[in-house]
Protein backbone atom coordinates (compact mmCIF):
# COMPACT_ATOMS: atom_id res chain seq x y z
CA UNK A 1 0.00 0.00 0.00
CA UNK A 2 1.16 3.80 -0.96
CA UNK A 3 1.82 5.58 1.66
CA UNK A 4 -0.40 8.79 2.29
CA UNK A 5 1.54 11.98 0.71
CA UNK A 6 1.26 15.47 2.61
CA UNK A 7 3.31 18.40 1.36
CA UNK A 8 3.40 21.21 3.26
CA UNK A 9 4.43 24.49 0.85
CA UNK A 10 6.01 27.17 1.25
CA UNK A 11 7.88 30.28 -0.96
CA UNK A 12 11.55 29.12 -0.62
CA UNK A 13 11.07 25.87 1.66
CA UNK A 14 13.79 26.97 3.62
CA UNK A 15 11.06 28.39 7.05
CA UNK A 16 7.78 27.79 7.60
CA UNK A 17 7.19 25.02 4.95
CA UNK A 18 9.85 22.71 6.59
CA UNK A 19 9.09 24.04 10.21
CA UNK A 20 5.55 23.08 9.75
CA UNK A 21 6.33 19.31 8.53
CA UNK A 22 8.53 18.71 10.55
CA UNK A 23 5.70 19.16 13.37
CA UNK A 24 3.12 17.58 11.40
CA UNK A 25 5.17 14.32 10.79
CA UNK A 26 5.64 14.06 14.96
CA UNK A 27 1.55 15.09 15.28
CA UNK A 28 0.98 12.06 12.89
CA UNK A 29 3.79 9.94 14.24
CA UNK A 30 1.75 10.21 17.97
CA UNK A 31 -1.28 9.42 16.30
CA UNK A 32 -0.72 6.35 14.43
CA UNK A 33 -0.79 8.04 11.05
CA UNK A 34 1.89 6.45 8.79
CA UNK A 35 1.76 9.43 6.76
CA UNK A 36 4.72 10.91 4.85
CA UNK A 37 5.26 14.34 5.19
CA UNK A 38 7.35 16.53 3.21
CA UNK A 39 7.55 20.11 2.06
CA UNK A 40 8.63 21.92 -1.26
CA UNK A 41 8.36 25.57 -2.22
CA UNK A 42 6.72 27.62 -5.31
CA UNK A 43 10.01 29.38 -5.63
CA UNK A 44 12.09 27.37 -4.02
CA UNK A 45 15.31 28.15 -3.53
CA UNK A 46 17.12 24.56 -4.51
CA UNK A 47 19.60 22.91 -2.44
CA UNK A 48 19.33 25.44 0.08
CA UNK A 49 19.62 24.83 3.92
CA UNK A 50 16.62 25.52 6.36
CA UNK A 51 17.01 29.33 7.97
CA UNK A 52 19.29 29.24 10.78
CA UNK A 53 16.36 30.90 12.60
CA UNK A 54 14.15 27.87 12.25
CA UNK A 55 17.11 25.41 13.01
CA UNK A 56 17.05 27.29 16.48
CA UNK A 57 12.99 27.61 16.68
CA UNK A 58 12.44 24.10 16.17
CA UNK A 59 14.79 23.12 18.35
CA UNK A 60 12.69 24.65 21.27
CA UNK A 61 10.22 22.57 19.89
CA UNK A 62 12.78 18.99 20.02
CA UNK A 63 12.61 18.93 16.65
CA UNK A 64 15.70 18.61 14.17
CA UNK A 65 15.85 20.28 10.96
CA UNK A 66 19.55 20.19 10.22
CA UNK A 67 19.20 17.41 7.42
CA UNK A 68 16.59 19.62 5.45
CA UNK A 69 17.11 20.69 2.02
CA UNK A 70 15.07 23.10 -0.63
CA UNK A 71 12.96 22.34 -3.45
CA UNK A 72 11.37 23.54 -5.86
CA UNK A 73 7.38 22.52 -6.11
CA UNK A 74 7.08 20.38 -9.61
CA UNK A 75 4.25 18.62 -11.41
CA UNK A 76 5.41 14.85 -10.21
CA UNK A 77 5.51 16.11 -6.74
CA UNK A 78 2.20 17.80 -6.82
CA UNK A 79 0.79 14.77 -8.69
CA UNK A 80 1.94 12.03 -5.93
CA UNK A 81 0.58 14.10 -3.06
CA UNK A 82 -3.27 13.95 -1.61
CA UNK A 83 -2.96 17.19 0.20
CA UNK A 84 -1.21 20.29 -0.70
CA UNK A 85 -1.08 22.18 2.91
CA UNK A 86 -0.18 26.08 1.70
CA UNK A 87 2.12 28.37 4.62
CA UNK A 88 -0.97 31.22 3.87
CA UNK A 89 -3.60 32.38 1.70
CA UNK A 90 -1.21 33.86 -1.00
CA UNK A 91 0.54 30.62 -1.28
CA UNK A 92 -2.77 29.01 -1.59
CA UNK A 93 -3.64 31.08 -4.42
CA UNK A 94 -0.46 30.46 -6.29
CA UNK A 95 -0.91 26.81 -6.10
CA UNK A 96 -4.49 26.93 -7.42
CA UNK A 97 -4.04 29.06 -10.48
CA UNK A 98 -0.96 26.47 -11.10
CA UNK A 99 -2.94 23.28 -9.81
CA UNK A 100 -6.65 23.78 -10.17
CA UNK A 101 -7.20 20.12 -9.88
CA UNK A 102 -5.22 19.91 -6.91
CA UNK A 103 -6.17 19.06 -3.07
CA UNK A 104 -5.22 22.62 -1.45
CA UNK A 105 -5.65 23.85 1.92
CA UNK A 106 -4.30 26.31 3.95
CA UNK A 107 -2.86 26.03 7.64
CA UNK A 108 -6.21 28.43 8.96
CA UNK A 109 -8.37 27.08 6.81
CA UNK A 110 -7.87 23.53 8.30
CA UNK A 111 -8.04 25.29 12.11
CA UNK A 112 -11.15 27.20 11.09
CA UNK A 113 -9.60 30.76 10.76
CA UNK A 114 -8.85 33.58 8.41
CA UNK A 115 -5.44 33.47 10.65
CA UNK A 116 -2.55 33.56 8.38
CA UNK A 117 0.87 33.25 9.73
CA UNK A 118 3.63 35.76 8.81
CA UNK A 119 6.48 35.11 7.02
CA UNK A 120 9.32 35.97 10.39
CA UNK A 121 12.00 36.31 7.54
CA UNK A 122 15.24 38.62 9.15
CA UNK A 123 13.31 38.45 12.39
CA UNK A 124 14.94 37.45 15.94
CA UNK A 125 14.40 33.87 16.92
CA UNK A 126 12.02 34.83 19.52
CA UNK A 127 9.40 35.65 16.59
CA UNK A 128 10.01 32.41 14.64
CA UNK A 129 9.50 30.36 18.22
CA UNK A 130 6.53 32.09 18.34
CA UNK A 131 5.52 31.81 15.57
CA UNK A 132 6.24 28.29 15.49
CA UNK A 133 4.19 27.42 18.33
CA UNK A 134 1.14 29.23 16.24
CA UNK A 135 1.62 26.76 13.76
CA UNK A 136 1.61 23.82 15.75
CA UNK A 137 -1.79 24.82 17.14
CA UNK A 138 -3.06 25.35 13.73
CA UNK A 139 -2.01 21.67 13.42
CA UNK A 140 -3.41 20.15 16.27
CA UNK A 141 -6.59 22.37 15.55
CA UNK A 142 -7.03 21.06 12.53
CA UNK A 143 -5.54 17.49 12.46
CA UNK A 144 -9.20 16.07 12.09
CA UNK A 145 -9.37 17.95 8.89
CA UNK A 146 -6.29 16.40 7.71
CA UNK A 147 -7.57 13.40 8.34
CA UNK A 148 -10.74 13.54 6.91
CA UNK A 149 -9.16 14.96 3.65
CA UNK A 150 -6.34 12.35 3.01
CA UNK A 151 -8.33 9.28 4.64
CA UNK A 152 -11.82 9.76 4.54
CA UNK A 153 -12.41 6.34 5.85
CA UNK A 154 -10.17 6.46 9.07
CA UNK A 155 -11.58 6.86 12.24
CA UNK A 156 -11.56 9.74 13.82
CA UNK A 157 -8.61 10.50 16.14
CA UNK A 158 -8.25 13.56 18.75
CA UNK A 159 -4.43 14.23 18.52
CA UNK A 160 -2.64 15.78 21.87
CA UNK A 161 -0.82 18.66 21.64
CA UNK A 162 2.97 17.44 21.66
CA UNK A 163 4.82 20.35 22.91
CA UNK A 164 2.00 22.07 24.49
CA UNK A 165 3.36 22.96 27.55
CA UNK A 166 1.60 21.83 31.10
CA UNK A 167 0.13 24.16 33.32
CA UNK A 168 3.06 26.05 35.28
CA UNK A 169 3.34 24.98 39.42
CA UNK A 170 1.81 27.60 41.75
CA UNK A 171 4.66 29.63 42.52
CA UNK A 172 7.36 28.65 44.88
CA UNK A 173 9.25 30.27 47.84
CA UNK A 174 12.89 31.89 46.60
CA UNK A 175 14.27 28.85 48.86
CA UNK A 176 12.53 26.17 47.05
CA UNK A 177 14.52 23.66 45.17
CA UNK A 178 12.46 24.45 41.79
CA UNK A 179 13.81 27.81 41.72
CA UNK A 180 17.21 27.67 40.00
CA UNK A 181 19.94 29.44 42.19
CA UNK A 182 21.51 31.40 39.55
CA UNK A 183 18.73 32.26 37.83
CA UNK A 184 16.95 33.61 41.00
CA UNK A 185 20.22 35.23 41.09
CA UNK A 186 20.53 36.90 37.64
CA UNK A 187 16.92 37.99 38.01
CA UNK A 188 17.82 40.01 41.13
CA UNK A 189 20.43 41.87 39.35
CA UNK A 190 18.53 42.87 36.87
CA UNK A 191 15.91 43.94 39.32
CA UNK A 192 18.53 45.96 40.84
CA UNK A 193 19.57 47.28 37.43
CA UNK A 194 16.39 48.24 36.53
CA UNK A 195 15.24 49.79 39.78
CA UNK A 196 18.62 51.67 39.18
CA UNK A 197 17.81 53.26 35.75
CA UNK A 198 14.17 54.07 37.20
CA UNK A 199 16.06 56.01 40.15
CA UNK A 200 18.73 57.62 38.42
CA UNK A 201 18.25 57.47 34.40
CA UNK A 202 20.37 60.54 33.79
CA UNK A 203 23.41 58.62 35.74
CA UNK A 204 23.32 54.75 34.61
CA UNK A 205 24.90 54.37 31.05
CA UNK A 206 22.35 52.98 28.80
CA UNK A 207 24.71 50.91 26.67
CA UNK A 208 26.40 49.49 29.87
CA UNK A 209 22.92 48.69 31.24
CA UNK A 210 21.72 47.04 28.22
CA UNK A 211 25.17 44.68 27.57
CA UNK A 212 24.03 43.64 31.48
CA UNK A 213 21.03 43.15 31.40
CA UNK A 214 21.33 40.69 28.06
CA UNK A 215 23.90 38.61 29.88
CA UNK A 216 21.62 38.14 32.45
CA UNK A 217 19.35 37.31 30.46
CA UNK A 218 21.23 34.40 28.59
CA UNK A 219 22.28 33.00 31.68
CA UNK A 220 18.38 32.77 32.85
CA UNK A 221 17.53 31.29 29.18
CA UNK A 222 19.53 28.89 29.73
CA UNK A 223 18.15 27.71 33.51
CA UNK A 224 13.99 26.41 32.49
CA UNK A 225 12.72 25.18 35.88
CA UNK A 226 10.68 21.98 34.24
CA UNK A 227 10.91 20.20 30.65
CA UNK A 228 7.85 22.54 29.89
CA UNK A 229 9.54 25.58 30.80
CA UNK A 230 9.75 27.95 27.70
CA UNK A 231 12.14 30.10 29.62
CA UNK A 232 14.20 30.44 26.23
CA UNK A 233 11.10 30.74 23.53
CA UNK A 234 10.57 34.02 26.18
CA UNK A 235 14.00 35.22 26.54
CA UNK A 236 14.47 35.66 22.86
CA UNK A 237 11.35 36.79 22.45
CA UNK A 238 12.06 39.63 25.19
CA UNK A 239 15.35 40.23 23.75
CA UNK A 240 13.28 40.52 20.22
CA UNK A 241 11.36 43.64 22.35
CA UNK A 242 14.70 45.00 23.47
CA UNK A 243 16.86 45.50 20.33
CA UNK A 244 13.28 47.14 18.74
CA UNK A 245 13.93 49.95 21.10
CA UNK A 246 16.69 52.88 21.60
CA UNK A 247 16.43 52.80 24.92
CA UNK A 248 15.45 50.02 27.52
CA UNK A 249 11.63 49.87 27.94
CA UNK A 250 11.48 49.83 31.18
CA UNK A 251 7.41 49.67 31.47
CA UNK A 252 7.89 46.22 29.43
CA UNK A 253 10.95 44.46 31.68
CA UNK A 254 9.37 45.15 35.06
CA UNK A 255 6.31 42.89 34.90
CA UNK A 256 8.42 40.60 32.31
CA UNK A 257 11.23 39.70 34.71
CA UNK A 258 9.15 39.15 37.40
CA UNK A 259 7.23 36.76 35.19
CA UNK A 260 10.44 35.23 34.53
CA UNK A 261 10.27 33.81 38.62
CA UNK A 262 8.01 31.28 37.18
CA UNK A 263 7.98 28.34 34.16
CA UNK A 264 7.12 29.99 31.08
CA UNK A 265 3.52 28.79 29.38
CA UNK A 266 2.14 29.33 26.33
CA UNK A 267 0.28 32.33 27.79
CA UNK A 268 3.10 34.29 28.85
CA UNK A 269 4.75 33.38 25.21
CA UNK A 270 1.63 35.25 23.59
CA UNK A 271 1.44 37.95 26.19
CA UNK A 272 4.87 39.31 25.65
CA UNK A 273 4.20 39.20 22.15
CA UNK A 274 1.29 41.09 22.36
CA UNK A 275 2.05 43.80 25.14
Amino acid sequence: MEPIVILMIGAADTGRAPMAAAMLRRLAVRNGRTWQVESAGVVGHDGAPPQPETRDALATLNLDLSRHVARSLTDQLCAEAQLLIAVDSGIARVLRARYPNAPIATLGELAASRRDIPDPFRMQVGAWVYYAREMEQMLIHGFERIVALVDPSAPPTLPAAPSAPEPPPAPVARTAAPLDVERAAALDRCTRLLALLSEMPDVIDQAAARERLTADLVQIAARPLSPADLVAAYVALLQVRLNANAELPLALLHPALERLRTPIDQAALAALAES
